[in-house]
């Protein structure tokens, strides 16, 4: 395994640096553990007064209208979300996309616009905005060989970002899901298709040259997932996709997800074959076949500096987990431990309580159901016993995977996302949280699955035929108390809202779902970003919308986003620091993609990874860290791991709480502009 290499303690840029504490007194014990002594900052806390202790309350308002969301301002619809800073101001911009097989027509009202660039500017007055910057940003340019525009923007349904060719601002991943099952003759094809577009600084867009990702997905590629890593530390972000079934409804056979090495300069090439990532079109019992993914995850799991590749698979098919071997011959190297590891499925595998299962043992006399079938229409068409019994098929319908640290031991756990169903019984996997503890005898990562009672991770099921509808899934400490919270999106069921388990400081690693207390109950949450929008030092969050199924009748003007403001720091004053990183050229990305930084502060030690997005039609909540300190007004250490080839830790000491501060690999800080200025 690689070690990571220690570089010496900075807060300004020198010329030169030693591993020894530059003081003349003996240094405080060491938080963070072994390592180069910190040398001490002397930058003033910016938090000031009596500071809110854990438990403070948590409470957030509708505040759509006055951030101009909603049907009398721009009449913003969508279900697909992304918060990240386009033009480099240092508020978080907001890419909203919908899920229509259709380009979107910015000439029409905001329930006909399927894509929108919504930039986060300063209201007259005071406060905050978003303005749509659709037309201006570019963000919808056509290809010339594409179907021609006529003034309509490219179709496309996810976004993550990242600094692709180094030069300090964010470009975009572009994904565009192709449905190879429409109907051409009544829904020509546009083509349109996945696309790099490279950011100017200012947030305009222009199409990147021509490479593997447009060539790859010219033959209808239903893309659902990105995410922005970088798997050889390089210095330079590739990207990992995933795609969903080959033919929904006629097989179970998805697309193979791919890698895509990223070459400095907007263009990438396809790295999946030979690197251990491909799959198969057969192979479904020893688990080598394509998966149809709606989410894929790129993070650190076993803590050797390299990212792990993570695809969340539908169906009930086994979920795939790539261990990054590290370069072999040059070339990424990955090894699928999806099942060995604990995160392929659950290993409750009983479906005897399935009521197709029941239904097929009434109707054909086969066997003898646990318990009288109550569907209808009951017969034998809905199981399949040479498939549906298979251990392959009795796993999840997994949306999401986000990593976090949800026990604060600073490993990377996991939480997925599922949708599942009363009639489908106990082998369906339901959300639930998958605890990192580590290689094991069997295993070099292995995750075990508490359970909900233990954790507090319960779902409430209001009637006897339930469906939770876990599509979406976020970690934030919202409270800034240093522990991680979840927000869960659960859609297109009655009965579905979003879930905020919020994680309990006095047993932490266990939670409460305090949802509908804090005023964040939405129903039918489909999309979600979470970000200090007003750089007021807590954490808002902005929802989309389903329309399936009964979630329709809810929102009769479209599927609205939704903006929840965050109002802790209004009056109880949480302590926070939040965390800004640029790379350094020729050893790091320059956006940070996949640093992970520790905080110590208050007794305790925090831990996050910067992601490169995540999850079901591509989630990214900001470039910039925040995290809580709860009572505590300055941080007593901070240690960040770089992702480059060394694995290059810098490590700071004393710096105050309140604020924003950018970290620049290769020393130096900058303290940003409070909010407002």
């Amino acid at each position: 395994m690689r070690r990571p290499s220690l570089a010496c303690s900075l807060l300004v840029a020198v010329s030169a640096c030693s591993s020894k504490s530059t003081t003349a007194t003996p240094p405080a014990p060491d938080p963070l553990g072994d390592g180069p002594a910190p040398t001490p900052a002397g930058i003033a806390a910016a938090c000031k007064g009596d500071l809110a202790a854990d438990g403070a309350a948590l409470a957030f308002v509708d505040a759509s209208a006055a951030w101009e969301l909603d049907k009398a301002h721009l009449y913003v619809v969508g279900n697909h979300l992304e918060a990240v800073d386009l033009d480099g101001d240092g508020y978080p911009d907001l890419l909203v996309h919908s899920g229509a097989q259709a380009r979107s027509d910015p000439s029409q009202p905001g329930n006909k616009q399927l894509t929108r660039v919504l930039m986060n500017r300063a209201k007259p007055g005071g406060g905050r905005r978003f303005v749509d910057a659709t037309v201006d940003s570019n963000y919808g340019a056509v290809r010339p060989d594409a179907t021609p525009a006529n003034g309509l923007l490219r179709m496309e349904h996810l976004a993550v970002a990242a600094d692709v060719d180094n030069d300090g601002d964010l470009d975009l991943f572009s994904g565009t899901y192709t449905d190879p099952t429409v109907d051409r003759t009544k829904t020509p094809d546009t083509g349109d298709r996945d696309e790099v577009l490279l950011n100017d600084g200012k947030g305009h867009f222009t199409l990147a040259q021509k490479s593997d990702p447009q060539t790859v997905s010219a033959s209808l590629q239903p893309t659902t997932s990105a995410a922005f890593t970088d798997v050889d530390h390089d210095g330079i972000v590739d990207v990992w996709v995933g795609a969903w079934y080959k033919h929904y409804g006629q097989s179970y056979l998805g697309v193979q997800a791919r890698l895509f090495k990223g070459k400095g300069d907007g263009t990438f090439v396809d790295a999946t074959p030979g690197s251990g990532l491909e799959t198969q079109n057969a192979g479904y019992a020893q688990g080598l076949n394509h998966r149809p993914l709606y989410g894929v995850t790129a993070c650190d799991l076993d803590g050797d500096g390299l990212p792990e590749l993570l695809g969340s698979a539908y169906g009930r098919q086994w979920n795939l987990l790539y261990r990054n071997l590290g370069a072999q011959s040059g070339a990424p190297s990955f090894a699928e431990i999806g099942q060995p590891s604990g995160y392929a499925g659950d290993d409750d595998l009983d479906y005897q309580d399935n009521q197709f299962y029941e239904c097929w043992c009434k109707t054909t006399g086969n066997c003898v159901p646990q318990s009288p079938p109550v569907i209808s229409p009951c017969d034998a068409t809905s199981w399949d016993p040479s498939v549906d019994s298979k251990p392959w098929r009795l796993n999840g319908n997994t949306f999401t995977t986000v990593c976090a640290d949800l026990n604060g031991d600073g490993k990377l756990d996991l939480y997925s996302a599922e949708i599942a169903h009363w009639h489908i019984g106990q082998s369906s996997d339901k959300s639930e949280l998958l605890a990192n503890d580590g290689p094991t005898s069997d295993a070099p990562i292995h995750f075990t699955r508490p359970g909900r009672p233990a954790t507090g991770l319960d779902w409430k099921h209001v009637t006897s035929d339930w469906n939770e509808g876990g599509i979406m899934v976020a970690a934030a400490d919202l409270d800034l108390d240093g522990l991680e919270d979840l927000v869960v999106g659960a859609s297109d069921y009655p009965d579905n809202y979003s879930l905020v388990y919020r994680q309990k400081a006095d047993a932490p690693g266990t939670f409460e779902e305090v949802g509908e207390a804090i005023g964040l109950h939405h129903a039918c949450t489909n999309g979600l970003a979470i970000a200090d929008f007003d750089r007021d030092g807590d954490l808002d969050v902005v929802v989309g919308s389903s329309l399936a199924r009964d979630c329709a009748a809810l929102y009769p003007d479209g599927n609205q986003v939704f903006f929840f403001e965050n109002k802790l720091n209004d009056q109880q004053g949480r302590g926070y620091v939040q965390v800004a990183l640029s790379g350094k050229p020729s050893a790091s990305n320059r956006t940070g993609v996949g640093a992970r930084v520790r905080v110590a502060a208050g007794g305790r030690v925090l831990t996050q990874e910067l992601s490169g997005g995540y999850g079901h039609f591509g989630q990214q909540h900001d470039t910039v860290l925040t995290f809580g300190l709860g009572g505590a007004c300055k941080v007593d250490e901070i240690e960040i791991r770089w992702p480059d080839a060394q694995g290059t830790l810098e490590r700071y000491s004393d710096l105050g709480g309140g604020q924003r501060v950018l970290f620049t690999q290769g020393g130096g800080v900058k303290i940003a502009p409070p909010s407002g200025s």
